[in-house]
This record gives structure tokens, C-alpha cells and sequence, in this order.
């Protein structure tokens, strides 16, 4: 995969993540979400203020390159990350929430059955499902409608 594919990737599976606080426990690509969006509201002051002291303050312009540079790539490694992310194979203890959840919105007739399921189980599509999922069944829908909540 390129690199531009991979940022495509991870922007397009930053807009599909849900901002769920419940599941940023288990998900952390939803804290770097977070991240990324709290950095792209903040680095532009950040920036202004490190060319305003290099202006003022007897400072060599390459600290103040390096340190501007590195402060841009912050994002960009976390969107490049989220790319990579959505990309790889679900691990084998989300594949049974996959399917358990897959199987309550086919019963809801939210989704039909894919008789030839042979592509692989990958994060985008789970996070696919769990918005599917939260939209169609609400808070609640990893768990068994029969179990009674104290």
C-alpha cells in the first residue's frame, strides 16, 4: 500500500470511527482521533508562537524549524497510523463480537446475509458494523436483549 493510499486510508477511517466514549476503552484509535483533532485546532497558535520567539528571542533558526517540523508531524503520523489501522485484520477476539453483532442486525433485517464471505475481517469494517450497529440498535447492542439489567 503507498503512502498516499494509506493516508486516504486513515483519513476516510477517522471520519468512519464512532466518538463513543464507551468503546475509546477498548479502541485506541479513537483516542488518537481525539488527538489529531485537538492538534489541528491547536498547532496553528503553537506555530505562530514559536515564529514570534525565534523573531524575539536570540535562538537559532534551526531549533525552531525542527521543532515547527516535528510539531506538524505530529497529525500526519497519527492519520498515517489510522491508515495502517484500518487496513489490518481484526484480532481473533473481536471477530466473535464481529459476528455476534453482524448476527443481531441480520435478525433485524438491517443487513442481509453475505452467503460468500471470503474477504478478511479488517478494523474499517468493523468500525462499519459498530456504526451500523449504533445507529440501528443503539447503546446497548453488544449485549443479549434477554439479560435483565439490575
Amino acid at each position: 500500500m503507498s503512502i498516499i493510499k494509506t493516508f486516504k486510508s486513515g483519513q476516510l477511517y477517522m471520519q468512519l470511527c464512532p466518538n463513543d466514549k464507551e468503546l475509546a476503552y477498548s479502541f485506541p484509535e479513537l483516542k488518537i482521533i481525539n488527538y489529531i483533532k485537538t492538534a489541528a485546532k491547536y498547532l496553528p497558535p503553537i506555530i505562530i508562537a514559536l515564529l514570534v520567539w525565534q523573531y524575539y528571542m536570540p535562538v537559532q533558526i534551526a531549533v525552531t524549524v525542527i521543532t515547527i517540523l516535528f510539531a506538524l508531524s505530529l497529525p500526519l503520523q497519527g492519520i498515517f497510523w489510522l491508515g495502517k489501522r484500518a487496513k489490518s485484520p481484526l484480532p481473533l477476539n473481536l471477530i466473535d463480537c464481529y459476528n455476534q453483532i453482524k448476527s443481531q442486525l441480520i435478525a433485524k433485517k438491517i443487513i442481509v446475509e453475505d452467503k460468500k464471505n471470503n474477504d478478511k475481517l479488517t478494523f474499517e469494517s468493523f468500525m462499519r458494523l459498530i456504526t451500523l450497529a449504533k445507529l440501528h440498535l443503539g447503546n446497548y447492542f453488544g449485549e443479549d436483549n434477554n439479560l435483565t439489567h439490575d
